[in-house]
């Protein structure tokens, strides 16, 4: 038994989602022939690295994720699954439908797209498979102990399928009397370094501040 992280560590290279700012880490203050002291001045946008998406990222009337208190962001029955994806390929609902999910309350999605976040960051970026809406809504439909999903992409959304991306977002937080409770989506994440059947639990502690929908955040994963 054990304990790893499966997100990145966030640093000036970190490769972001087209569109957002590039993290900085400036130094604000050093330490000069031993006198004085380090600060950084740290500029990051909210949906850098690995992140997770709250109901507030896509709804005026969603849950932001400092509206979540620690015991709704712990799982106690991550499984990891692995379904191979190349450039631009969506997830559909034959990959999942035939899958046994032994009561999951969160689902890591393993594509193997990770491969790409060092060695061809614009591959990463430009090229990543996603989830379609369909296997969302199966997802709230029929997985109703399910609370969280996530992947192993800079994002559920395929950048070349960006409607898709929307409606599959927008099906994971919508609330509805034949759905469970709205999904939180752990993006980016680092997943080639856990095997099947090694998690114990996850626990996703998210930068605490006030009034943002979604935040970077660490994964702590419990291993058997």
């Amino acid at each position: 038994m054990g304990y790893i992280t499966l997100s990145y560590a966030l640093e000036e290279t970190s490769p972001v989602h087209i569109g957002l700012k590039e993290p900085e880490m400036v130094r604000s203050n050093q330490i000069v022939d031993g006198k004085g002291y380090n600060t950084y001045l740290i500029n990051v946008e909210n949906h850098s690295g690995t992140h997770v998406d709250a109901p507030g990222h896509f709804l005026e009337d969603g849950r932001i994720i400092s509206d979540y208190n620690q015991d709704e962001l712990v799982f106690n029955s991550p499984i990891i699954v692995d379904i191979p994806k190349g450039p631009n390929e969506l997830m559909k609902i034959w990959d999942v439908s035939k899958i046994d999910f032994n009561n999951a309350d969160c689902i890591l999605f393993r594509t193997g797209f990770e491969k790409f976040h060092e060695n061809d960051p614009e591959k990463y970026l430009t090229q990543n498979p996603g989830i379609s809406p369909e296997v969302v809504y199966f997802i709230r439909k029929n997985l109703k102990n399910v609370r969280c999903i996530g992947i192993d992409c800079v994002s559920m959304s395929s950048y070349q399928n960006p409607q898709s991306g929307k409606e599959a977002h927008v099906n994971a937080f919508k609330k509805s009397k034949d759905f469970g409770e709205p999904l939180l989506l752990i993006e980016d994440m680092k997943l080639g370094n856990v095997k099947n059947g090694d998690l114990e639990s996850i626990i996703v502690v998210p930068w605490q501040i006030k009034g943002i929908d979604s935040a970077p955040c660490t994964v702590v994963a419990k291993l058997k």
